[in-house]
């Protein structure tokens, strides 16, 4: 048997669009990632795209939208939403309470004719709050038809009921710590970055629902063995999740909640701080405080100590 020798450097080696054996080979394994991520998420494999990072996916979020377009959001959502946000001229941004939650009511409130996207961080990277998702999907279903028939496969119903809003949630602190079945959510579109779920940095994925984007729909751009290890990462979060998850009152002695809890009531007790967020309702592996020093000094000096 002849020696195969790969000339297409120019190209690399592990190029998934390429039509001759070592880019049908990637391809294979790239799709094969891909379908491990899907079933972690309960979605079809055509609705997750590959992303350098979990902040390109939530730019990708918006394709499709116009700069006349109504948007819903709140102000603690990631700087990457909040700068892409700023770009628009139609934004409400809903207001939090005391410890950073927003209610299904304030959304269905703010709702418009002209309303084409909700955008709600999943669980805050700071202050580790969880926003009621499922909440207000069963509110956005109920404010318009879907967004597939206005896409073509039922026009007859579009000047009867609006559109209803693209729903999209920055999911990038949910792996691990969160359900994430995507059709019990009842998202549209989520973020997801591979370092927040120990996976390896410069890569991520964006999860679309199949209809709700016409010709906006991104490519994939992310370097193969990166996403393969992504998609490893997420069903080793997943699993460890699934394990640990409560019966009844047993969630009370889940081992991160406790050293969670003790933590917070530590600090508390013995220092003089406040707790930002919920002491009950955020992220088993956050806490958050405020503290009566400078924040630059108060991190050099536990860097020093």
């Amino acid at each position: 048997m002849k020696k195969r020798i790969f000339l297409d450097y120019a190209a690399g080696r592990d190029n998934p669009n390429a039509i001759y054996l070592e880019g049908r080979i990637a391809r294979a394994r790239l799709e094969s990632a891909r379908a491990r991520i899907a079933k972690v998420l309960s979605v079809a494999t055509d609705e997750i795209v590959f992303t350098p990072w979990g902040t390109e996916a939530n730019i990708f979020s918006l394709g499709g939208l116009t700069p006349k377009s109504h948007i819903i959001t709140t102000a603690i959502e990631h700087k990457s939403l909040l700068d892409a946000f700023a770009k628009f001229k139609n934004v409400t941004y809903l207001k939090t309470n005391s410890d950073g939650f927003i209610t299904a009511k304030q959304v269905e409130g703010a709702l418009r004719s002209d309303t084409r996207l909700v955008s709600i961080m999943y669980a805050n990277n700071e202050i580790g709050t969880i926003q009621p998702i499922k909440e207000i999907a069963r509110v956005l279903r109920r404010s318009g038809i879907p967004p597939a028939e206005v896409l073509g496969k039922n026009p007859q119903t579009i000047g009867i009921r609006a559109p209803r809003p693209l729903f999209h949630s920055d999911c990038v602190q949910a792996p691990g710590l969160l359900p994430l079945n995507m059709q019990s959510l009842g998202l549209d579109m989520a973020s997801f970055s591979a370092p927040k779920f120990g996976g390896p940095a410069g890569v991520g994925f964006l999860y679309i629902r199949r209809g709700t984007v016409a010709d906006s729909q991104p490519r994939d751009a992310g370097a193969l063995p990166l996403v393969e290890e992504m998609a490893e990462a997420l069903e080793k979060a997943d699993k460890q999740f699934k394990q640990n998850l409560p019966t009844g009152q047993a969630s009370k002695h889940l081992k991160l909640l406790k050293l969670r809890d003790y933590f917070i009531a530590g600090v508390l007790k013995n220092i003089r701080a406040s707790l930002n967020g919920s002491r009950e309702n955020r992220l088993a592996n956050n806490a958050n405080f405020i503290f009566p020093i400078d924040s630059e000094l108060l991190v050099l000096e536990l860097d020093r100590y």
